[in-house]
Parts: structure tokens; sequence; C-alpha cells
């Protein structure tokens, strides 16, 4: 054991994390669609859109990043040859997220334990 999980616990635990992370950053990505084809801002700043904006865009590009690396352990392609399917996997993944969170999958057995189950 390595920090007081299990291998199957670390898998659930990096899944868990990457469906997250894709999930926060399909959030970003429809928010700022959103506010793109959107006629007016919807109360706020400019000054509030930007820095919402900065803090976005720091998250869906340290997500995008790691996605990146993720995937190059499967694809030799250079980094940049491979961002775009990078963002597709986010997205995929995004999905998937939100269908497991819907009840979609309740089947599957990352859904089974007890919602407050903590690793370490």
């Amino acid at each position: 054991m390595h920090g007081g999980a299990t291998g199957t616990q670390q898998l659930l635990l990096a899944e868990t994390l990457g469906l997250a992370m894709a999930r926060r950053a399909s959030d970003i990505l429809e928010r700022h669609r959103a506010t793109l084809t959107s006629d007016s801002a919807a109360g706020g700043t400019a000054a509030d859109d930007d820095d919402q904006f900065a803090v976005d865009n720091a998250i869906f590009s340290a997500v995008l990043d790691a996605a990146n690396e993720c995937l190059g352990r499967f694809d030799s392609r250079p980094a940049d040859d491979r961002w775009c399917d990078a963002l597709l996997q986010v997205i995929h993944l995004a999905q998937l997220a939100r269908l497991s969170a819907g009840g979609l999958l309740r089947g599957s057995p990352r859904r089974r334990g007890s919602r407050g189950t903590r690793f370490p």
C-alpha cells in the first residue's frame, strides 16, 4: 500500500479525479460559449469578466496540459501534434462524467461504494 490506499483505490481515485477535471473543463467551455453567444453580459463588470476568464484560462490550460501528457503515454506524437485529440478526450470524459453523475451508470463498480468513502 502507498499512502494507505490500495492499488484499486488509487485507480478509483485517479478515475474520479480525471472525471472531475474533465467536468470542470467542460463547464468552463460552456460558460465561455454562453458568454460569447449572449447579446449582453448578464450582470457584472468587464473587470469581473476578465478576472473570471483569467482564472478559467489557467484551470482549463492545466487540465488540457494534463490530458495531453496522459495521452502521450499512448500516443508517440509530439505534444503540439496531439493537443486537439487531448481536447476531444476531455470533452468525451466530461460527457461520461455527467452520465455517471446523472445515475445512468449506477451499475458500474465505481458507484457501489458509499459516498462518504475517503482516500488518504
